[in-house]
């Protein structure tokens, strides 16, 4: 569809709000919760945590975080070790078999796209989708990428 912005804002919307219709339509292929894909996404990117630092990243109650690590430790998909510096707290980790399942679920949901480009774009609509992501990645470059660093008081959702 062809639209024209009058300001950086109109356009600034639009892109929020097609880039969130875009996850909602590729979730739909999801097998796990999308509570679960992303404690799984943020301890395979970030490294094993406590509970209430998953819970602080997540911004949620520690009970509510401590719910889904049960769920993830009955699954196999992560496993509890003891703290390197204080004994006692419980670091959770992603298991190989986390690690598979979150694969298996970030594949299911670009092969759903893959075929949407394929059976949907035209030639020259699927060269202008590529130049789109790369202003994507300018813009997120411009913004800062909040995924890195430290993540004390940062909401994090499944890149997954």
């Amino acid at each position: 569809t062809s639209f024209e912005m009058d300001s950086p804002a109109q356009l600034a919307h639009r892109l929020r709000t097609s880039v969130g219709r875009l996850v909602r339509a590729t979730r739909s292929v999801d097998r796990m919760s999308p509570t679960v894909g992303a404690v799984l996404d943020l301890l395979g990117r970030h490294g094993a945590m406590t509970v209430a630092d998953l819970a602080a990243c997540r911004g949620v109650r520690h009970q509510s975080m401590a719910v889904s690590v049960e769920e993830l430790l009955a699954n196999g998909y992560v496993e509890r070790r003891p703290h390197p510096v204080d004994g006692r707290k419980k670091l959770v980790d992603v298991t190989a078999l986390g690690r598979e399942a979150l694969e298996a679920e970030s594949s299911r949901r670009e092969g759903a796209l893959a075929e949407a480009i394929a059976g949907t774009l035209e030639r020259q609509e699927f060269a202008e989708l590529a130049r789109g992501l790369d202003l994507i990645d300018v813009l997120v470059e411009s913004l800062g990428d909040t995924r890195g660093g430290d993540l004390a008081g940062q909401v994090l959702s499944g890149s997954w």
